[in-house]
């Protein structure tokens, strides 16, 4: 299953959490993009990646998911 989850904070933050996230884990399939909404973010990867991904995140400190849907 695909999954796009969509963040509160803009795309250059994304790929940089992206990034740390890759740094950890290994290379991964992600697509980002700017979102619809000024200062957001989307991100479309496999479901366990993505739910990995919220999830490394959320640890970090950073409560600005505001969507996941399937795509």
């Amino acid at each position: 299953m695909i999954l796009k989850a969509r963040f509160g904070f803009g795309l250059d933050n994304l790929n940089a959490l992206v990034s740390k996230y890759m740094e950890l884990n290994g290379s991964v399939k992600f697509l980002t993009c700017k979102g619809i909404c000024s200062n957001t973010s989307e991100i479309v990867g496999e479901q366990n990646e993505i739910m990995f991904l919220i999830g490394f995140i959320a640890g970090l400190g950073i409560h600005n998911l505001e969507n996941v849907q399937k795509v």
